[in-house]
């Protein structure tokens, strides 16, 4: 356990994003996916690592698993780091990553900024909402926006004409 503490959420938003998969399918009930199974149990040790929750918190946090499901999916964890090389230097690195970013005080700007929470408030009430956003929520906005469309200066389309939308050309089968 460490005198760290990360939120639990951040933990499995992190997983997520190496595990290229969403929070939802990390932590949903299939048990039949190995890929999400692994993230799931490597997000629980982490947080065996990183937070000092309870092995019954974090089930609860997991959409309400036994401790005792915890417990096994932490040595399962345990188990596959000394068996697999490759996944014990990848779960080292993501450990030491969150650590790094956490002493920097990286992670609470970023767990603060939700870009896309952000553009649903502003435009579900864009008179109130447009003066009320900080800054560190419209650097996250540009960044998504950048990563979405690309850093060139092409012009995006109007999604309020669909006439300024690129043609796109198919094939037809003969």
């Amino acid at each position: 356990m460490s005198e760290r503490y990360l939120p639990f959420d951040t933990i499995v938003h992190a997983v997520a994003a190496v595990g290229g998969r969403s929070r939802f399918e990390i932590m949903s009930g299939d048990r039949g996916n190995s890929d999400r199974t692994r993230l799931r149990h490597l997000a629980w040790w982490l947080a065996r690592k990183l937070t000092p929750l309870s092995l019954e918190a974090i089930g609860q946090a997991s959409r309400g698993r036994d401790h005792t499901t915890v417990l096994n999916g932490v040595r399962a964890t345990d188990a596959l780091r000394e068996k697999s090389e490759t996944f014990r230097q990848e779960s080292d690195a993501l450990l030491g990553t969150l650590i790094a970013l956490e002493r920097q005080g990286m992670l609470q700007m970023a767990a603060i900024a939700d870009p896309l929470a952000t553009a649903r408030r502003i435009l579900a009430a864009p008179e109130r909402e447009a003066v009320r956003v900080p800054v560190i929520d419209i650097v996250a906005m540009a960044r998504l926006l950048v990563e979405t469309f690309g850093e060139d200066d092409a012009p995006l389309p109007d999604p309020f004409n669909p006439a300024s939308h690129p043609v796109q050309e198919t094939e037809h089968a003969a």
